[in-house]
C-alpha cells in the first residue's frame, strides 16, 4: 500500500469518526430523531462497497461503545450485560433503532450478531435496546435458517447462509461461519429478549431449542 492509499484510508476514518460525532452531538442537542435517522440512512445509501462498514454499521459501533462504558445490568446470572449511563440518550437510541431506522437497520443488526463470534455478551448490549416485534421476528427467523443448515453435509453449503448474513464473500473461511455457532448465539439473544419482554406470540422456549423432534 503506497502513501496515497494510506492517506485515503486515514481520510475515510476521520470522515467516519466525524459523522458519528455529529450524530452524537445531534442526539444530545435534542435534534428531531427522524432527521437524525435520515442522516444516518443517507450515509448508508452513499456506501458502494458492501464489504465495508456503512453509516448504520458505524452507528451500531457507536452504540456498543456507549454501552460498554455504562453500568452493569444483570437481570439473570446467565445474561451479564450493561446499559448506558445516560438514560435520556438510551431512550433516544431505542426509539431510533426500533422506529426511525426501521427497516434499514434490520440487516445491519443481524450482521452484527452473526459476525460477533468472540464476545457474545456484547450482543446483549444491542439486544437490550431492541423491542420492535418486526426486528425480533427477523432475529428469530434467522435463527431458524441457521438451525436448518446445521445438518447439511456439504461444508460450503452449510456455511453459505451464515456468510450471507455476515456479508462475507462465499470464498471466506468456513470456520467463522458455522451455522451451529451462529444458531447458538442467536438462541442466546432470543432467550435474553424473552427475559425482558413478552414474545410468546413470536416464539416460545420450545421453538428455540436446538435439539428437538423436528430437527
Amino acid at each position: 500500500m503506497d502513501n496515497v492509499d494510506i492517506k485515503k484510508d486515514l481520510d475515510v476514518i476521520q470522515l467516519e469518526r466525524a459523522e458519528i460525532l455529529k450524530v452524537d452531538s445531534m442526539l444530545r442537542e435534542g435534534k428531531d430523531l427522524q432527521e437524525v435517522a435520515d442522516i444516518i440512512i443517507e450515509g448508508t445509501y452513499k456506501s458502494t462497497d458492501i464489504f465495508k462498514k456503512d453509516s448504520i454499521d458505524r452507528f451500531l459501533d457507536f452504540i456498543i461503545a456507549k454501552v460498554r462504558t455504562g453500568s452493569y445490568h444483570i437481570p439473570s446470572l446467565a445474561f451479564p450485560t450493561r446499559r448506558m449511563t445516560d438514560e435520556d440518550l438510551e431512550k433516544k437510541i431505542i426509539e431510533l433503532i426500533n422506529k426511525h431506522l426501521f427497516p434499514e437497520i434490520v440487516l445491519p443488526v443481524l450482521k452484527y450478531f452473526a459476525r460477533n463470534v468472540k464476545d457474545s455478551d456484547k450482543n446483549l448490549y444491542l439486544a437490550y435496546l431492541i423491542n420492535s416485534e418486526e426486528i425480533i421476528k427477523s432475529i428469530y427467523e434467522t435463527f431458524l435458517l441457521f438451525k436448518k443448515d446445521i445438518f447439511k453435509t456439504d461444508p460450503h453449503k452449510r456455511s453459505l447462509n451464515v456468510k450471507r448474513i455476515q456479508q462475507l464473500p462465499p470464498a471466506a473461511e468456513d470456520s467463522v461461519s458455522s451455522p451451529l455457532d451462529a444458531a447458538c448465539r442467536f438462541k442466546y439473544i432470543l432467550e435474553f429478549i424473552a427475559l425482558k419482554q413478552n414474545v410468546e406470540h413470536i416464539y416460545t422456549p420450545d421453538l428455540i431449542k436446538l435439539i428437538n423432534k423436528d430437527v
